[in-house]
Formats: C-alpha cells, sequence, structure tokens
C-alpha cells in the first residue's frame, strides 16, 4: 500500500493580496504556498506554524481552516487542508534557503495565474471578496 502524507498550505492575506513564494530549485517564475508536511506528534496548526515561520520568518495569528487539497504521485498521495492566516504585528519576510523569491499575488483570477496549478486548480472557485472581507 502507498503511503497518504498529510500536510497544510497557508494563504497568508494582507489587503487585497496573498503571498506566494518561490521554490529556489525550480527555474519557472511560478509561485508557491508556504507550508508542509505535517510531522509526528504535530497538530495541523502547530505545523502550519512551524512551516510559515520556517520559510517565511512570520509569525501566524488569525488562522481559519478553509479547504482542502489533493495530489496523487506514481508512489505517494498528499491530502492537505488551506487555512487562510493572518501574520502578526510588523514581521519582516525572511526567506528560507527553500525559496529565493516572494511576491503578493493579487487575490484574484490573475494572482491565481501566478500560483503553481497544484494549487490555484482548488482555490478557483474560492470566492475572494468573501475572504478578504472576512479577513479584515
Amino acid at each position: 500500500m502507498k503511503p497518504v502524507i498529510p500536510a497544510v498550505k497557508a494563504v497568508i492575506i494582507q489587503g487585497n493580496s496573498f503571498l506566494g513564494l518561490q521554490k529556489a530549485e525550480i527555474a519557472q517564475e511560478v509561485y508557491d504556498l508556504p507550508g508542509g508536511k505535517i510531522q509526528y506528534g504535530e497538530t495541523q496548526r502547530e505545523c502550519l506554524a512551524r512551516e510559515v515561520f520556517e520559510e517565511t520568518g512570520l509569525h501566524i495569528t488569525q488562522l481559519a481552516l478553509y479547504d482542502t487539497w489533493n495530489m496523487i504521485f506514481p508512489d505517494y498521495q498528499m491530502a492537505g487542508i488551506f487555512y487562510l492566516v493572518k501574520i502578526a504585528g510588523k514581521d519582516r519576510i525572511q526567506l528560507s534557503k527553500e525559496h529565493r523569491a516572494y511576491k503578493w499575488l493579487p487575490f484574484s483570477e490573475t494572482g491565481l495565474d501566478e500560483l503553481d496549478i497544484a494549487y490555484s486548480k482548488w482555490m478557483r472557485h474560492w470566492d475572494f471578496n468573501s475572504i478578504i472581507e472576512f479577513m479584515k
């Protein structure tokens, strides 16, 4: 039997934008969301806070579980949760070595066009205006 790996992704919202990260090993200008695999003994929220801090240096505050995502690869499956997130205070982004750049993408179809299709295809059905209002 092939493993199913649980993971989380943060949609960090600031105004009408969300944070996208460019992975260091990918040449194309495509953006990913902060997050990663849940470690044994870790809750989803603990994983999200750890991954966001490791990848960006940001501390998160407001969290709302919003949607799920699923990806199937030849040797494993990833099942994940999207969280809507706000950052604490005036933290500055400090990227890990895993990423080479970041960009605040418009929380709209235009922003999703720059996001990795693995996540943007799930997010295209979201009501962006309602999410922005909810996260104010």
